[in-house]
C-alpha cells in the first residue's frame, strides 16, 4: 500500500490540497490505513490549537503594561558620559588695580558641551552656612530650543546631595552646604551625562583682593618705592 508524506497530510489538515489529490487522500483513509490516520489525527488537532491561540486577543491593558516594561528597561540603558569645559570664571578675572573687592560675593562660571552651554550662579544664602546655585541649560545652536525636566545632580564624592530638574527654559535651582569638593551632574537630550568639573562655593573675596595689590605693586615696579635721601658717610 501506496502512504502520502507527512508534508501532504499537513496540506490535507489546513485544507490546501487540490480536490482532485483530496478525494484520492480520503478514500485513502477509507481504506482503513492506520499509520495515515493517525498522522493526519496529529496535525488537525495542531491545525486546531494554533487557530484557537490566533483568535486569542490579550486585553489592551496587558499590552500596555508589557509595552512600558520595555520602554522602561530602553530608558535605563547606561547613559553616555563627558566632562563639560570651563569656558569662563568670574574668579580667574582679575580686578583693576587697587580694587579691593567687587562688592557681591557671587560666583558666575559657565561651562561647554558640544553645544550645550551651562550657566551656574553661586549665590551665598543670607544669614545661613548654605549656598544658591542658579544655573540654565541653553543650546548654542539652537537658542529657541527648550530643554525642560532634565535631571539636574548634585554629587559629594558618590553620595548624592540635591537634585533637581530643569524647567521649561532649562533653568534650575539647588541649595547646598558652604563647601568645597562637590561636582554636578546634568543629564542633557539623548541621555549624555555631563558632569561639571569641581565648583567650589568658598567666595575668596580675601584672595581676589590680595591679586589685585599684587597687580599694582608689579605695575608701579621695582623702583617705584619712597623716596628717601642717603647721606655719604
Amino acid at each position: 500500500m501506496t502512504h502520502y508524506s507527512l508534508e501532504q497530510w499537513v496540506d490535507f489538515a489546513r485544507n490546501v490540497v487540490g480536490e482532485d489529490q483530496k478525494r484520492k487522500m480520503e478514500n485513502h483513509l477509507k481504506t482503513g490505513c492506520a499509520r495515515c490516520s493517525k498522522e493526519l489525527g496529529i496535525w488537525q488537532r495542531l491545525h486546531q490549537v494554533a487557530r484557537r491561540e490566533s483568535a486569542n486577543v490579550p486585553p489592551e491593558g496587558t499590552l500596555r503594561t508589557v509595552n512600558a516594561s520595555f520602554a522602561d528597561q530602553s530608558l535605563r540603558r547606561t547613559p553616555a558620559k563627558t566632562v563639560a569645559s570651563l569656558l569662563f570664571d568670574s574668579f580667574r578675572s582679575p580686578l583693576f588695580a587697587g580694587t579691593r573687592s567687587t562688592g557681591t560675593a557671587s560666583r558666575q562660571v559657565l561651562y561647554g558641551a558640544g553645544t550645550y552651554r551651562i550657566d551656574v550662579r553661586i549665590e551665598p544664602k543670607m544669614d545661613s552656612e548654605k549656598v544658591i546655585l542658579i544655573g540654565q541649560v541653553l543650546n548654542s545652536a539652537d537658542p529657541e530650543e527648550r530643554l525642560p525636566e532634565l535631571p539636574v545632580t548634585l554629587f559629594k564624592g558618590r553620595k548624592v546631595l540635591a537634585e533637581s530638574t530643569t524647567r521649561q527654559f532649562g533653568e534650575f535651582q539647588i541649595e547646598c552646604e558652604l563647601e568645597g569638593g562637590f561636582r554636578l551632574v546634568v543629564t542633557l537630550p539623548g541621555r549624555t551625562e555631563v558632569t561639571l568639573p569641581l565648583i567650589e562655593p568658598g567666595f575668596a573675596i580675601e584672595e581676589r583682593s590680595s591679586h589685585a595689590i599684587d597687580t599694582k605693586v608689579v605695575k608701579k615696579g621695582p623702583g617705584a618705592g619712597k623716596k628717601g635721601t642717603r647721606t655719604d658717610g
